[in-house]
């Protein structure tokens, strides 16, 4: 899709490395079904992700309870970096983490 859209690669490997930050944090920290939503927005050169979760989880995931604390808990700093803007929105259904990414097109 990001190909498709003429994103250029390396706004392309940062919209990719967000989508993976927050979707390891709702397989971590959140019940499911996940969903990724991902979309071009009109005004600017921006890409919007967001993962819809079920809402938070009672417990934490294997993968951070079973691991040293240094190895973890970077994600949102991540997310936070190369994101314009970032947050979360509770609904009904569960939880969507976005974040809104600026982008630059390919020329060619």
């Amino acid at each position: 899709m990001l190909h498709a859209w003429r994103i250029d690669e390396d706004a392309a490997h940062s919209v990719l490395l967000v989508v993976s930050e927050l979707v390891t944090n709702a397989v971590e920290h959140a019940q499911p079904p996940l969903a990724l939503h991902l979309r071009r927005e009109n005004r600017g050169p921006r890409v919007w992700v967001g993962i819809t979760d079920g809402g938070p989880s009672a417990r934490g995931g294997t993968w951070t309870s079973s691991c040293a604390h240094d190895e973890h808990g970077r994600g949102l700093a991540i997310v936070e970096a190369l994101a314009a803007a970032h947050g979360a929105d509770r609904h009904p259904d569960g939880t969507t983490h976005w974040a809104r990414l600026p982008v630059a097109y390919r020329t060619r």
